[in-house]
C-alpha cells in the first residue's frame, strides 16, 4: 500500500532502493555527529538482509515524483526519507514493531514526509496485531523529541525510547493527513 500526497508518496522498498537507503543510512549517521565511515553494512548485506529469502528487516521509502513538463516523458522519482523496521518480541506484551531508522533528509523536512512515514509503520504495527511500535531518539535531537511528544508517544527513561502502544497506535496509525 502507498501513501502519497501532493507530489511525494511512501512505499514499500524494493530491492533497486538499496543504494539510495544506504546513502541515507550515510547521512543518517553525519547528522547524528558520526562519520558515514561508522556505516559497515554493505549493499550486498542489505539486500541478502531485507530482501532476500528470509528477510530481517522492513523498509519504507518517501519519494518525491516530478512531473516533467512534457506529455512523452515518464515522472521522475528522487529518494527523500526512509524508514527501517523489524519484528521483535516483548515476553510482557507479545508482538512489537521497532523502529530502527526515520529519516527525511533536510531539503524536504517539513512537509510531513516523516509523520507519513511514521504513520505508515503504525499501521503495519496494528495489521500484524503488534501491542506496541518502539524507537530510540537521541537526547539532543530537539526537533524528532518534540515531533513525537506531538504525536502523543511516551518518553521512556535512558536513551529516550518512545512507544505508541494500544489505543494511541490504533489512533495514529487511523488518524486522517493533517
Amino acid at each position: 500500500m502507498d501513501f502519497s500526497t501532493g507530489n511525494w508518496r511512501v512505499r514499500e522498498a524494493v530491492a533497486e532502493d538499496v543504494p539510495d537507503i544506504l546513502q541515507m543510512i550515510k547521512e543518517l549517521a553525519v547528522y547524528e555527529k558520526e562519520p558515514a565511515s561508522v556505516v559497515k553494512v554493505t549493499e550486498e548485506e542489505m539486500l541478502r538482509d531485507g530482501f532476500g529469502e528470509s528477510p530481517w528487516f522492513n523498509c519504507l521509502i518517501a519519494e518525491v515524483i516530478q512531473t516533467p513538463e512534457e506529455n512523452h516523458c515518464l515522472p521522475k522519482k528522487r529518494t527523500v526519507g526512509y524508514a527501517l523496521y523489524f519484528n521483535y518480541y516483548s515476553t510482557w506484551e507479545g508482538r512489537t514493531l521497532f523502529l530502527e531508522d526515520l529519516y527525511v533528509n533536510p531539503a524536504s523536512r517539513g512537509k510531513g514526509i516523516g509523520k507519513a512515514l511514521l504513520k505508515r509503520v503504525s499501521a503495519i504495527a496494528v495489521e500484524r496485531k503488534c501491542t506496541r511500535l518502539d524507537w530510540h531518539v537521541l537526547n539532543w535531537n530537539k526537533l524528532a523529541l518534540d515531533f513525537y511528544d506531538r504525536i502523543g508517544a511516551v518518553c521512556l527513561d535512558g536513551w529516550r525510547l518512545y512507544r505508541l502502544t494500544g489505543k494511541r497506535l490504533s489512533e495514529f496509525a487511523d488518524k486522517k493527513q493533517e
